[in-house]
C-alpha cells in the first residue's frame, strides 16, 4: 500500500526507496525542483514509480538487482531497450567491461568490491571515453573523485562499431555471492606472458 502524497521528487524517491527496498541513482541534478506526482493505494512497485515520475520529464531504467537509473526521457529513449545483438556488439561489449574492470581495478585501490557506482558514458571514434555523467555517489568523496578520473581517462581501444548504441550505462555493485569484481583474478590473468 503506497501513500505518497506530492512532495520533492528526491524525497519522494527516498521514501519510495524505504518503503520497497530498491535503490534509486541518479544525477541528483536532474531533480532538483521536481515534485512528484501522487502514488497512492495498492500499487505495484512499478506503477508506483511511474506514477510518482508522471509529469517530471523522467523515466526509470530497471536494472537486474532490482535498482533502477533516472534519466531524462529524451535521453532515454536514446538507451537501448534491449541492446543491438550480433558477434561484433557482444565482443565490444565485452571490450567495455574488461577495459572499465581493468582501469578500476587499478585506480580504486582499498575501495575493490565495497562500492555501488552507475554511469554513463559515450565512446568516442578514438576508442576512447568522449564523455561520462556519474549517476549518484559511491559514498565518499575521495573516491567519486577517483572513479571520475578512471571514467574521464577510460580507453576502450577502438572505436565503437557500426551501429553501436550510446550511451553505454554500466554499474558496478558491492561483491555478493554470485556478484564480484575480482581484480586480484584480473592482475594475474593480466600478468600472464
Amino acid at each position: 500500500m503506497f501513500d505518497l502524497a506530492p512532495q520533492p521528487l528526491a524525497a519522494a524517491l527516498n521514501r519510495y526507496g524505504d518503503l520497497t527496498g530498491r535503490e534509486v541513482l541518479y544525477n541528483t541534478a536532474l531533480v532538483q525542483g521536481l515534485v512528484s506526482a501522487p502514488a497512492q493505494g495498492v500499487l505495484t512497485p512499478e506503477t508506483a514509480l511511474w506514477r510518482l515520475l508522471d509529469g517530471t520529464g523522467l523515466s526509470a531504467q530497471f536494472m537486474p538487482d532490482g535498482s533502477f537509473v533516472l534519466n531524462p526521457k529524451s535521453a532515454n529513449q536514446q538507451l537501448p531497450v534491449q541492446a543491438a545483438s550480433g558477434p561484433v556488439q557482444d565482443y565490444y561489449y565485452g571490450r567495455i567491461q574488461a577495459s572499465l574492470r581493468r582501469a578500476l581495478c587499478a585506480n580504486v585501490n582499498g575501495y575493490h568490491g565495497q562500492y555501488r557506482v552507475a554511469a554513463l558514458f559515450w565512446i568516442g571514434s578514438s576508442g576512447r571515453v568522449a564523455r561520462y555523467e556519474r549517476l549518484g555517489t559511491a559514498g565518499n568523496s575521495d573516491l567519486d573523485r577517483v572513479i571520475d578520473q578512471t571514467l574521464r581517462d577510460l580507453q576502450i581501444g577502438a572505436p565503437p562499431p557500426d551501429g553501436f548504441q550510446q550511451p553505454v550505462l554500466t554499474m558496478v555493485v558491492p561483491k555478493s555471492l554470485g556478484v564480484t569484481m575480482d581484480c586480484d583474478r584480473t592482475r594475474a590473468v593480466e600478468a600472464k606472458p
